[in-house]
This record gives C-alpha cells, structure tokens and sequence, in this order.
C-alpha cells in the first residue's frame, strides 16, 4: 500500500517540477513571444482595426512590427466592388504605417469548393 502511493507521490512531483520548469514566470513575461532568441513583438498600430474601418472586405492575416499580411476573396471582391480596388486600397493603408509591399501572390482553382483568394506581405 505504502509502495503504489509512494510511486503516484513521486510521478505527480515529477509532473509538477516538468510542468514548473515550462511555465513562464510573471516577472519574466512581457507582450512578446520569443522564439529561437527571436523576438517577436506586436504592433505598435493596430492595423487590423484600420483595415476593418476602411476596407471591412480585406481581412489581416497577421501583424507585428516587421510583417503584415492581408487577404482577400476574389470572387468577393468582384462581386461586391467589380474591382480589386479595396485590396489595393488596405495595401496603401498599411504602406502609410512605414510598411513596403515584399510579396503579392493568390491560392486556390476559383472553384467555389477552392476560391481564389489574393494574399500580399507587406514588410518594414
């Protein structure tokens, strides 16, 4: 009897010391994600915001401090505007925030099941 719980006592100090050592302590956390010694940090501006304000069809991908990607839906851009004009206008808005347009590319058949979709990474 003593032997099992003995054994469970130690598997849970175990887990809990490999738990402990992962986990981030307070005093060290901040509003950055460190990777590899790469850091990370979010962006200043909040571009989304920005972008759902002027162009609520073009959707951001992700955000930081050196990076922004958009995305937008072809067919709805089309159908909606006739035009690529508003993903044109979200890209003008970022380069506004010191941005500078690195890639342009699209996914997808223009299928409805595989819709053609437009992305562009912005860089600073």
């Amino acid at each position: 009897m003593i032997k099992p719980l003995f054994l469970s006592l130690m598997f849970i100090i175990n887990i809990v010391g490999i738990l402990g050592n992962s986990m981030i302590s307070p005093s060290n956390a901040q509003n950055t994600t460190e990777i590899n010694k790469i850091q990370i940090n979010p962006s200043s501006v909040n571009i989304l915001k920005i972008i759902q304000d002027n162009e609520p069809l073009i959707e951001v991908e992700y955000q930081s401090d050196a990076m922004v990607v958009l995305k937008g839906d072809e067919d709805l851009l089309l159908i909606s505007n006739g035009t690529l004009a508003p993903f044109w206008h979200a890209i003008d808005i970022v380069k506004k925030q010191g941005y500078s347009l690195e890639h342009f590319t699209e996914s997808g058949a223009g299928s409805q099941g595989n819709p053609t979709r437009i992305y562009a990474i912005l860089e600073k």
